[in-house]
Parts: structure tokens; sequence; C-alpha cells
């Protein structure tokens, strides 16, 4: 996995940040006593967790290292765990509320993740999961059309790449492990100052696994041909500025 810029991804913070604000308020409150936060990234869907529930032990998990430590300095107290959440991770012990932040779509084998989350859960337990619908927005068209220019360069990209499935079959997955469902879908449309604002939002995400695979010059080769087509699919608005609608899905689970 490509290194993670932090300074770069909180460049959006905000516009990152509302999604997981949206996903903790409607979590019911059963007064949670131990909550994991699956692929805490830099502690941004953290904080919510901590301020919402003071009194409760929470596990921040995370496979990049340059996150966790801007997580350290930023979000307290909190028990931060290194560690492939792709790989089990019953060893972290049961807890009452398994919270996920846009962190499922970097794993290839999603429905093993949702079994073993159930399992980390207690009889009464929670899972509540906001996964990017990355895959159904005109920016992922522009980047795979971008990536075809470069023959085999990105060929078998595995886990390297981002992938969400659809609303449905998260309902599959889930519906294995959990009595009641709630699901829906968010539609953010984030004004942006123009095109290339966009390409920096996803730079930091999405389009990071395909940067790493590149060079100083062709990642500029890459992103020039990346805005022509950012530009041919989203029109300018009247003021001069764009809308970036950022599709997401949400799902909260009870056993």
């Amino acid at each position: 996995m490509a290194y993670w810029d932090v300074d770069l991804y909180a460049r959006y913070e905000a516009e990152r940040l509302r999604p997981s604000l949206d996903l903790v308020a409607q979590i019911p409150d059963r007064g949670f006593q131990r909550i994991l936060d699956a692929g805490c990234g830099s502690g941004m869907s953290t904080a919510p967790l901590r301020a919402r529930w003071p009194g409760a032990t929470v596990v921040g998990a995370d496979s990049s290292q340059e996150m966790l430590e801007n997580a350290q300095e930023t979000v307290s107290p909190v028990t931060w765990e290194l560690r492939d959440l792709g790989e089990p991770f019953d060893d972290l012990g049961k807890f009452d509320l398994v919270f996920s932040n846009a962190f499922l779509q970097w794993l290839p084998d999603q429905e093993t993740f949702v079994a073993r989350a159930a399992h980390a859960l207690d009889a009464h337990g929670v899972l509540a999961i906001q996964v990017p619908d990355f895959d159904a927005m005109p920016a992922s068209c522009c980047i795979e059309q971008t990536a075809a220019l470069f023959g085999e360069t990105f060929d078998s990209m595995g886990k390297e790449s981002c992938h969400n499935h659809e609303l449905g079959d998260y309902y599959d997955f889930l519906s294995e492990h959990f009595v009641q469902i709630d699901a829906w879908e968010t539609g953010y449309a984030h004004v942006m100052d123009d095109h290339a604002a966009i390409i920096e939002f996803v730079r930091s995400s999405a389009l990071r696994p395909y940067l790493a695979r590149l060079d100083g010059e062709g990642q500029a080769v890459f992103l020039d041909a990346l805005l022509d087509r950012v530009r041919g699919a989203y029109p300018v608005r009247r003021d001069g500025r764009v809308l970036f609608e950022f599709k997401r899905m949400f799902f909260i689970a009870q056993k």
C-alpha cells in the first residue's frame, strides 16, 4: 500500500468529516462501553465517537503508521493499533460498537470483514459503516479512462485500489449476521473552486494507488490527462465554481 499523505488528506477535512458525523448521529445510543474504530486513519472519524461516548474505551486501528501518528496527536484518550484489518482481529477482544468510516473500499474481501466485525461484537452489538460509492461517480470513470492510456502499467492493481460493492450486496453481507439493518445513500455536493480541486480531493484517496506506480514525469502526464476528462465530466456553474457530488452509502446493523 502506498504512503498516505496526511496533510493532503486533511486538505478537505470538512468535506470528509461530514459523513462521519452523519453516521455517528444516527447510531442508537446504548451507552456503549467498548468501541472499535476500524480503519480510523488520521483520527478524523474517531473524534466524534470519543465526543459522543466520552466514558467508553475506544480502540482505533489502521494499517498506516503515518495516519496513526497524526491520530495520536489529535484525539485522546484512545488506544491505537497498527494493523491490517484485512486479517483477523479477534485478539482485540469484544466490542459493543464497531464503527467503520470510508475504510471498507480498501479491502479486497469486504464480506469477510463484515463477518469478523459481527463476531467481534457482543450479543447486542452494533456495526456502523460508511462506504464511498466511488465506482458510481464520474470521477471514477475519468480515472479508469486515464489509466487505460498507460497500457499495462496498472494491470493487476488488486488490493492497492479501492472498490465498492452495490448497496444490495452490502445488505446481503450484513443480513447473514444481523437482525436489523438500516441502509441509506447520500450525495454530498461539494463546492469546488475549479476542476483541479476535484483532482486534489481524490489525489489523497482513490487516485493515490495510481500515482504510486508512476515517477514524477509519469504523474504529471497522468494528472494532465485526468484533468481533461474531469473538465468534460463536471460542468462549470454560473459562478465559475464546480459541484463535485460525492456519493456515499451508510449502514447501521444491530444484532
